[in-house]
């Protein structure tokens, strides 16, 4: 596999230069409830502690941990655990429990509700504390300290390659500040470096034609890419050289999140990447447009796939994602 590491370094140079700047430094109280809900597609499962499976206890332990914070294995454990708060003061990202002994924790989400892995039959759930869970509520509890939040810490600066809003237990952390560290990357005004933020097709088209130094255009082929839009010249120029193509409507859709087929088709052809692959995704059909450039890539080692042995090749691509990519293109 070829490496253009100069092209590289100055395309994550420029990452962050085309990126919106309008993102709040998202609380800790957010990010725990942001990830309960992304794993609400798990299915229960008495004792599971993953997302091929949870119980009510794995739940709550998993997503904590996703965010920086350690619980203890069961509820019974987990209720000894922070301070007591009353119900008239929860707040999102507290913990719920419920019985006599401790039989069951949720997350509680705001507006007198909470999201927990119930049971086969319900999976993962958002119920109203009221009726059942209501007659056996039996406490809450805070194990997130409020200056644990990245808006009351932004205005602090921290040495390259730290960011308020991506704590050691971040699954991107190593990635994210090493390419830090290196000068590769950097962050906002704050140190944050809003790892959730997604990445538009225009953003995208800028910065993949500034760090390979190729020409601008001003001719356009699209009929939504005026010669006004900020990004116009470069979206023609890469559309010129074969790295992207619009829509069959003529379309380019500029402002739309860019997608993990896409930034497949584009490291494959930008970087030349010439590894061939023979696995299998779940959701990865063989006629699906991008499907060699997503095993070129996953061949590559540079995205791999998710536990479930699917790629989510729609799903939208996001900075944390974009940085992992980026930094297993130039090391491995």
């Amino acid at each position: 596999m070829r490496k253009f590491l100069t092209s590289i370094v100055a395309f994550a140079t420029v990452f962050l230069l085309f990126t919106p700047n309008a993102f709040a430094g998202q609380s800790v109280r957010d990010q725990v409830v942001d990830i309960a809900f992304d794993y609400s597609g798990s299915p229960y499962v008495y004792g599971g502690t993953s997302p091929h499976g949870f119980d009510c206890s794995g739940y709550t332990q998993y997503v904590y941990a996703k965010a920086g914070i350690d619980l203890n294995r069961t509820s019974r454990q987990q209720y000894t655990q922070g301070e007591y708060v009353s119900r008239s003061n929860l707040q999102p990202g507290d913990l719920v429990f419920f019985g006599s002994p401790i039989w069951h924790v949720g997350i509680y989400i705001g507006n007198n509700k909470m999201i927990s892995a119930e049971n086969p039959t319900d999976d993962i759930t958002v119920a109203s504390l009221t009726g059942y869970w209501g007659r056996n509520y039996a406490g809450a509890k805070r194990v997130i300290e409020e200056r644990e939040t990245a808006t009351d810490s932004a205005n602090e600066e921290l040495p390259a390659g730290e960011y308020h809003d991506v704590n050691k237990y971040h699954w991107a952390f190593d990635h994210i500040s090493h390419l830090g560290e290196t000068g590769i990357i950097n962050g906002y005004e704050g140190s944050l470096f809003k790892p959730d933020n997604k990445v538009t097709r225009a953003e995208a088209a800028t910065m993949l034609s500034i760090a390979l130094g190729l020409p601008t255009s001003s001719h356009s082929e699209y009929s939504d890419v005026s010669s006004s839009h900020w990004a116009s010249d470069y979206i023609n120029g890469v559309t010129a050289k074969g790295y992207f193509s619009g829509y069959e409507d003529g379309t380019f859709k500029p402002d739309e999140p860019i997608e993990r087929a896409e930034i497949a088709a584009l490291f494959t052809r930008a970087f030349d990447l010439d590894a061939s692959g023979s696995g299998s995704f779940a959701d990865l059909s063989s006629d699906h447009w991008a499907y060699e450039d997503i095993q070129t890539l996953s061949a590559s080692s540079i995205a791999t796939g998710y536990s479930d042995n699917t790629f989510k090749p729609g799903k939208e691509t996001i900075r944390s994602e974009f940085a992992v990519f980026l930094y297993r293109a130039l090391y491995q």
